[in-house]
């Protein structure tokens, strides 16, 4: 309840400043295209006010860019907070047409900062150092080649080894890939809920013996090294394709696949076992 009381509080702060500044650009989405957003340093967070509209980012790594989707609806606000402190405030709006979905957002669009109370010439030391920093960051060769490999496998057609749904979601692994030293799994998640869902955690189990007998039974979280395509939020009536990297792994002939799928900040879950 907090939480949302800051977030309605942030909103209704940044608008009044903004209409105070300047008058807000529309940016238009759909459910077909992805409206991408590039801004100047890395998103640390990014608000939309309505269910019929989603913004992802990166939120494990950070990254300058955010994708912003729409289902036919009232238009909103989109509210987007940079690791260097500016503030950006924008509204949005459905149209079943977007001619260039691609939009560099530059800084002098940013309508104030976190830090009021920090000069001018400060906030802009600290956007320049940030830029800086953001231009030095060279993605390593292993994320190279887990990105293009996890781009590759989302093409390949899709087997379904199993699904599950509950309340609404329905979560599926759509492929299973041993390359080299690793496990290349593709979840799809599907929402038919009625109401957005927020990702959570995803966790992936080898399970053993019989959850019957405590003492046969056993589980072991198989940690991901890369994470491909992890979205914030699915709106109803949208999916998901998502591809986790593990470290090689076998199956003993006992031995079976769980996962958990959860909701952040509910206690909606969706368990999913295969062999």
């Amino acid at each position: 309840m907090k939480n949302t009381i800051f977030i309605l509080w942030m909103l209704l702060a940044v608008a009044s400043q903004a209409a105070d500044n300047k008058t807000l650009d529309t940016i238009y989405a759909n459910e077909h295209m992805n409206m991408a957003l590039f801004f100047p340093s890395k998103i640390k967070q990014g608000i939309v006010g309505n269910d019929n509209f989603a913004f992802t980012y990166n939120r494990e790594k950070g990254q300058t860019l955010g994708l912003l989707k729409a289902v036919p609806g009232k238009d909103s606000n989109l509210l987007v907070i940079t690791e260097d402190g500016s503030v950006y405030s924008f509204m949005v709006r459905y149209a079943r047409e977007i001619s260039y979905p691609n939009r560099f957002i530059g800084l002098e669009e940013r309508i104030g900062s976190e830090d009021q109370g920090v000069g001018e010439d400060t906030q802009q030391e600290r956007v320049a150092q940030t830029l800086v920093a953001d231009s030095l960051v060279v993605p390593t060769i292993s994320d190279l080649r887990f990105q293009n490999s996890c781009e590759s496998l989302l093409q390949l057609p899709e087997r379904k080894y199993s699904v599950n749904k509950k309340q609404g979601l329905s979560l599926a692994v759509t492929n299973m890939v041993y390359m080299d030293n690793e496990v290349y799994v593709q979840f799809e998640i599907d929402n038919h809920s009625g109401v957005r869902f927020d990702f959570g955690e995803l966790e992936l189990i080898k399970a053993s013996g019989k959850k019957g007998r405590r003492a046969s039974y056993q589980e072991l979280e198989l940690l991901p090294r890369y994470r491909h395509n992890v979205p914030t939020s699915i709106m109803h009536g949208q999916k998901s394709r998502l591809v986790y990297v593990y470290p090689k792994f076998h199956l003993d002939k006992e031995e079976k696949l769980k996962v958990n799928l959860s909701e952040a900040g509910t206690s909606r879950l969706v368990v999913l076992t295969f062999k």
